[in-house]
């Protein structure tokens, strides 16, 4: 199946929308990070086919250099419904298959959840103390030898002085009471 992250939010609602315009400068912010730690990006995953009026966080690998996966997609609307329950839940996943952007990915999901802690939900195939604790460990292609990428745990606390130490990944908050039936 693939390494997968899994996230759940509800874009109708008043909590979502009050915290979208941070939660879109502050992915911007851990795209630029992460660019800068030498992990090569697809900010625009759409290639520009998205119209202009819908605005989403964005990102997936560089397809140059075969580290794509599934984009990330988070936005407050769609050109069409998708994954969204009768109690408007939009549920999505992004399956990155540990390529160099998952340091992206989970970053953005963690802060959207640290900034909407109640309304946005996230679950992951990676564990709360291995991975988003210590990250890939493999070095960046851009960076010299000795350099490692940092944890998403990290990198959030290195940009917004937010220390998530408590686990936020939730099978059940994300896909419902249902999920383990």
């Amino acid at each position: 199946m693939g390494y997968t992250h899994y996230f759940s939010y509800f874009p109708r609602s008043d909590g979502f929308r009050a915290a979208w315009p941070r939660m879109r400068a502050d992915a911007a912010l851990i795209l630029d990070r992460v660019e800068a730690a030498g992990v090569r990006l697809r900010r625009d995953p759409f290639g520009g086919s998205l119209p202009a009026e819908y605005e989403v966080i964005a990102v997936n690998g560089s397809v140059a250099d075969e580290e794509d996966g599934e984009p990330l997609v988070i936005a407050p609307r769609w050109p069409v419904r998708r994954f969204e329950g009768d109690d408007g839940r939009l549920v999505n996943f992004c399956k990155t298959g540990r390529h160099p952007y998952d340091l992206a990915v989970t970053a953005i999901l963690l802060r959207c959840h640290r900034l909407l802690p109640d309304g946005f939900a996230i679950h992951s195939d990676g564990g709360w103390d291995t991975e988003w604790r210590h990250g890939r460990q493999r070095r960046a292609p851009l960076l010299p030898s000795a350099s490692l990428l940092p944890s998403p745990r990290d990198l959030v606390a290195e940009l917004f002085g937010d220390e998530a130490t408590d686990s936020p990944l939730d099978r059940i908050r994300v896909f419902g009471p249902t999920a383990n039936a």
